[in-house]
């Protein structure tokens, strides 16, 4: 069986007043599989003892791998985010919100995904479970995630989407689930997950990123997974390989888990998601360029294309609305 030496993976936490969750964070990122990583915690001038704990859970771990920085001035997701990125020369990168959490084999199935034989992309990303602040779990999957838009309303649930309950120990234990599928092009219809889920190519990831760190302090996922899959595709990987926490306080997340196809969020998504694709339509067009250089003009064409006709439609519809127009649809047809 031929083997290769794996490229080192960097990982960059950001944090702003998650000092409640920030250490599990770290422990997370400590604990994985693969070994050979690279660390940097970035507190983006938190108003909390964050500084206290980071410190703390860093001198308690003594692990070499791992480095921080203290921001005197809040500059945003991505403007910690690069700061990060700086401080690192790994080919790969991963951004952990501090207030999520990593299963320990989290980088080992997404270099895994990427290393794929079939299809290289320029980023993978991962179904989610979901946690409450005190680490309880909520849900299973995000259920957006690679919804299929025919899903029938009444359906049996396949016995292996359930978890095995350890009763002893009150946790609940999931079979691991192989599925990767590959999107090699961009639609308005697709829907990744949170930052937390994706493993970046550095490279194309420093493509992306906007040169103002003021025009995106939040939503560099969005913007990085939108940029990127136009660009070069990415993987989704079936598997729940993290823990998304709604502790209510999220940035963004300040909605409930009601189950259904409740919105993490009680924000309207529709500008937020408008005024994102403007701004990666107007980076794309000025790195042209260097786009088609890397690329070709083909690719890069269509990118803009898709991007002009979501924006003329004001931003890409909810997904919720979408699966309920397919549902309507099948219904119509069967004549219920």
């Amino acid at each position: 069986m031929r083997s290769a030496k794996l490229p080192q993976v960097g990982v960059v936490i950001p944090n702003y007043n998650n000092a409640a969750y920030v250490a599990e964070a770290i422990e997370s990122a400590a604990h994985q599989t693969i070994s050979n990583i690279q660390v940097v915690v970035i507190d983006d001038a938190s108003t909390d003892n964050s500084d206290e704990v980071i410190r703390e859970t860093l001198a308690k771990l003594a692990d070499p791998r791992f480095r921080y920085i203290r921001l005197e001035t809040n500059c945003g997701q991505t403007g910690a985010v690069r700061q990060g990125i700086a401080e690192l020369e790994t080919p790969f990168l991963c951004f952990l919100d501090s207030d999520d959490v990593w299963y320990e084999n989290f980088i080992e199935c997404h270099l895994a995904a990427h290393m794929n034989t079939d299809f290289p992309v320029g980023f993978t990303y991962c179904d989610s479970h979901f946690i409450n602040g005190n680490s309880e779990l909520v849900a299973s999957t995000a259920w957006w995630f690679e919804r299929p838009y025919d899903d029938p309303s009444h359906r049996p649930v396949c016995p292996g989407k359930l978890p095995r309950i350890d009763i002893k120990a009150a946790r609940a234990e999931f079979p691991p689930n192989p599925t990767i599928v590959v999107h090699a092009e961009w639609s308005p219809t697709w829907s990744s997950n949170s930052t937390a889920a994706m493993m970046f190519r550095r490279d194309i990831v420093m493509l992306a990123l906007p040169p103002d760190d003021k025009e995106l302090r939040l939503y560099l996922d969005f913007y990085l997974s939108t940029f990127i899959c136009l660009l070069v595709g990415a993987i989704a990987i079936h598997d729940a390989l993290y823990c998304y926490r709604m502790h209510g306080k999220n940035k963004h997340s300040d909605g409930l888990v009601l189950g259904g196809t409740s919105q993490t969020s009680r924000k309207n998504f529709s500008p937020i998601s408008r005024r994102v694709m403007e701004l990666i339509l107007t980076v794309m067009l000025e790195r042209k360029g260097e786009i088609i250089e890397l690329l070709d003009f083909d690719r890069y064409d269509q990118a803009v294309r898709a991007l002009r006709q979501a924006i003329s439609r004001e931003g890409p519809p909810s997904l919720r609305r979408r699966m309920f127009s397919s549902m309507r649809r099948m219904r119509r047809s069967l004549g219920i």
